[in-house]
């Protein structure tokens, strides 16, 4: 056979063998149901957002307090309540709060104990960059001491709502109810919330 002949002949059946190869690999899938492509899915994982914490609240409020006798004549008295309150991301409000007595008197002697702690329990929610706060007694120190002046009978009563302005918030609460003899509580406070970590 003449050598252009086989030149030809192998020319041609090389030809018609890539050609074959190009229609396979164009009409045939590399990745088959079930064989997952590797680049189908970026090799970096998309951004997240972190997970929203919780926030801790410096909680101070002064407490002016009155009881006011049918009979005539009052007992007052002074408070000053420090804790730390917690602001989950759900609004949830939690904390507890000391409550120390800064003064007292009455118009007249006393021969009962004077209270000069209150344990408390701080409970609430939060919305809107708005915090609303309860406030329930726990303890009293002395034992079995009352506070004359209607602090812890009026603590229950403050509801104080504020708005929170950045990183801090401070609102006045009132209170004031009958003391089941014709007399009258008054509790007269301010409340003031300062940011100490997550806000």
């Amino acid at each position: 056979m003449r050598r252009w002949v086989k030149l030809f002949v192998w020319s041609s059946v090389f030809l018609l063998c890539a050609g074959a190869g190009a229609y396979v690999a164009a009409h045939t899938n590399p990745f088959p149901p079930g064989v997952e492509d590797p680049g189908a899915r970026p090799t970096t994982p998309p951004p997240t957002s972190p997970a929203p914490t919780a926030q801790r609240w410096n909680l101070v409020m002064y407490s002016a307090t009155r009881h006011d006798l049918h009979v005539g004549g009052s007992c007052r008295s002074g408070w000053r309540t420090t804790g730390l309150i917690t602001i989950d991301p759900d609004g949830s409000v939690s904390g507890d709060a000391r409550a120390r007595l800064s003064g007292w008197s009455c118009d007249f002697p006393v021969a009962q104990v004077q209270t000069r702690l209150v344990q408390l329990i701080v409970s609430g929610r939060s919305s809107d960059g708005r915090v609303t706060l309860r406030f329930r007694r726990s303890g009293v120190t002395p034992a079995g001491s009352q506070d004359l002046g209607g602090f812890t009978a009026t603590i229950g009563q403050l509801d104080p709502v504020m708005e929170l302005s950045g990183r801090y918030g401070n609102t006045p609460a009132h209170a004031s109810r009958p003391d089941g003899d014709l007399g009258r509580y008054v509790d007269d406070s301010k409340v003031q919330l300062g940011c100490a970590t997550g806000c």
